[in-house]
């Protein structure tokens, strides 16, 4: 799943094609990929205009006139497709074979813009969704997710509090919960943690307080290094230019397993912590 980075990545080479562009019609092949249901969905959107692109976590969210919100999650699966009537298509998410012949199998909801140009949303598991909302189902979403590590919200007071709300977790449940705090998944946690030179099987309650100021000044840096280097792709990102992230040659244990630490040549070890691979130096991280 694309995380916090891909996402950000994705938001900022889509939001120079897209915003100001005003919505025609909605072709929707899945139902159960949107919200509100399909005719009130494709009611909703048409003669909307694009005013510009957030993102909250790991979800796009589109902010359209009348104060209306588009709201993608690609999951494991989704990928943005980008058509304009001119010019060359641009698609960013999950890599799906043979993108340029469109609408294909894969094709679950096709926005068109009043200029003729297309945005496909793809999803070869069809986990991903789209929600319309105005500003209180925005809200309602929102409210059960926590701090984000990018935001000026993410204040050590804040994260200290959810580091020792759940003591007996591993530091990995605690960071990937998205309860306590989005946008951190499998690949930037492992960075985070070796960052701090932290274990990622510590328990919450064995961290010392120099530990967990250290991993609350690692999470943003290595999340900002890693939109620097527009993500990262292992199996299943790319940027809307259709390369890909530039991150896997920086990543310090994610992906890792058995190759030589970058800073003291120890084999990298794997392991499993909430049912994900988990990756480590076991002399660097105590």
């Amino acid at each position: 799943m694309p995380e916090l980075p891909e996402v950000e990545t994705i938001r900022r080479e889509i939001t120079r094609r897209i915003v100001g562009k005003f919505f025609a019609s909605v072709e929707i092949r899945v139902p159960k990929m949107v919200s509100p249901p399909v005719a009130r969905f494709a009611s909703l959107i048409r003669g909307k205009k694009i005013l510009a692109i957030g993102r909250h976590a790991k979800m796009l969210t589109l902010s359209l006139s009348g104060k209306k919100f588009l709201v993608f999650h690609l999951k494991m699966t989704g990928q943005l497709v980008f058509v304009p009537q001119y010019g060359k298509t641009v698609s960013g998410g999950h890599p799906i074979p043979n993108v340029g012949v469109l609408p294909n199998k894969f094709s679950h909801v096709i926005f068109h813009f009043r200029d003729g140009s297309t945005l496909y949303f793809n999803d070869q598991r069809k986990f991903g969704w789209v929600k319309l909302v105005d500003d209180g189902g925005l809200e309602k979403m929102f409210a059960p997710l926590g701090v984000e590590p990018l935001s000026k919200d993410f204040s050590w007071e804040k994260f200290s509090a959810l580091v020792h709300r759940y003591p007996n977790r591993m530091i990995k449940q605690v960071i990937t919960d998205n309860a306590l705090m989005v946008g951190v998944g499998n690949i930037y946690a492992d960075e985070s943690c070796f960052c701090a030179r932290v274990r990622p099987t510590r328990r919450a309650r064995s961290l010392r307080l120099a530990d967990v100021k250290k991993l609350y000044r690692c999470i943003p840096r290595v999340l900002k290094f890693a939109i620097g280097k527009k993500g990262t792709t292992s199996d299943a990102y790319r940027r809307p230019d259709g390369r890909d992230g530039n991150m896997l040659a920086y990543l310090k244990v994610y992906g890792r397993k058995g190759k030589p630490c970058r800073r003291c040549k120890t084999p990298i070890v794997k392991t499993v912590v909430g049912q994900r691979g988990t990756h480590y130096c076991p002399r660097c991280q105590r």
